[in-house]
């Protein structure tokens, strides 16, 4: 760890080898606390790059507890980095359940991954449990769950059992670090299609470029104008990953017909109020809230493979709020997470 440190204060940016054998020694404890921080900030200092991400992705996979995903069926995720301190309501979450009702008939499934909120009013996890689903239950379970509600919830804290190693020195810094970027790359399930909001439109790229090289088959990396969503009044900028190569373009709601919103419109001040809000979208309410989230699901369906294009992932999200069919996938999740006996 010494000639790390000593090459970290040179600026000098590490290999992926040399990032997987430091994460290596962080994710079992092996790593000296004190020598840990100091990794952690310096690189939080100059900012990681890909391959450094690469890397310590690469081990916290390889350590995650795994979710099966059934034979024949195409998992897709949802999460994001947050850290937007936009303060809006659970959109990706909801995004999550909206694809999961549209997607199911197309064998396209969801394995959301997330969990509980550092920088928001509300985590997804949180919200899930105001919406009755239950967290901790057996991989067998949330194998049930993809099979027959076309939805489960990857719970992070059950997910990543070497994270005991990094909260003491990450709590001890206090400071944001490489780990805020790790969650949404590390899903449980072996997710390869996934839409990922990042808090800031300089990581669009580089998240992008990580992914393919840890054999993302299509992804977006998204960030609107100061949130890790795509967001429907103005445009999205998007780094898509696809055959193994990353293009950035932007998205702009204008051209399928979503009227502008506000911020304002979207922000909620607890899990409680987020979820009262994902429930008046699933019961058919039209306005700002909706039309985001079936923007956001749209772009899920369309990496999944259930869209031709972002339009018709949009109009697929729509007509899965009409049909009850996102209602029938959150109800599922619920009673069958409910019903473990974990």
């Amino acid at each position: 760890m010494k000639d790390i440190l000593l090459a970290l204060l040179s600026e000098l940016t590490l290999s992926r080898q040399q990032m997987i054998d430091v994460f290596e020694q962080i994710m079992t404890g092996k790593a000296d606390p004190a020598a840990v921080g100091a990794v952690l900030a310096l690189i939080q200092q100059r900012g990681a790059s890909v391959e450094e991400i690469t890397g310590a992705a690469s081990v916290m996979r390889a350590k995650a507890t795994p979710v099966t995903i059934p034979d024949g069926l195409t998992a897709i995720d949802t999460c994001g980095t947050g850290g937007d301190h936009a303060g809006t309501f659970n959109i990706s979450t909801a995004a999550a359940i909206v694809a999961a009702g549209a997607g199911r008939e197309h064998d396209v499934v969801v394995a959301k991954h997330g969990n509980r909120s550092v920088t928001s009013k509300s985590g997804s996890s949180q919200v899930l449990e105001e919406l009755g689903v239950k967290l901790r239950v057996n991989s067998d379970t949330l194998t049930q769950c993809l099979d027959q509600a076309g939805l489960c919830f990857c719970f992070a804290q059950a997910h990543h059992p070497a994270m005991k190693h990094t909260a003491p020195i990450r709590a001890a810094l206090g400071i944001p670090t490489l780990f805020n970027l790790l969650g949404p790359l590390t899903n449980p399930a072996g997710a390869t299609r996934q839409v990922m909001g990042v808090f800031s439109h300089n990581l669009t790229e580089p998240i992008a470029n990580v992914l393919a090289n840890l054999g993302a088959e299509y992804a977006m990396v998204v960030h609107g104008k100061g949130l890790d969503e795509l967001i429907t009044w103005g445009p999205t900028r998007v780094s898509t990953v696809y055959q193994g190569a990353v293009t950035t373009t932007e998205i702009d709601p204008a051209s399928l017909g979503i009227k502008p919103a506000r911020v304002e419109d979207l922000q909620v001040d607890s899990p409680t109020a987020s979820a009262k809000v994902i429930r008046k979208i699933l019961a058919g309410e039209s306005g700002p809230a909706r039309d985001i989230v079936c923007l956001n699901a749209g772009a899920a369906l369309l990496v999944g493979g259930a869209a031709i294009d972002l339009a018709t992932g949009y109009a697929l999200a729509q007509h899965a709020i009409d049909t009850g069919k996102a209602q029938a996938a959150l109800d599922q999740l619920a009673a069958i997470t409910q019903a473990d006996v974990n």
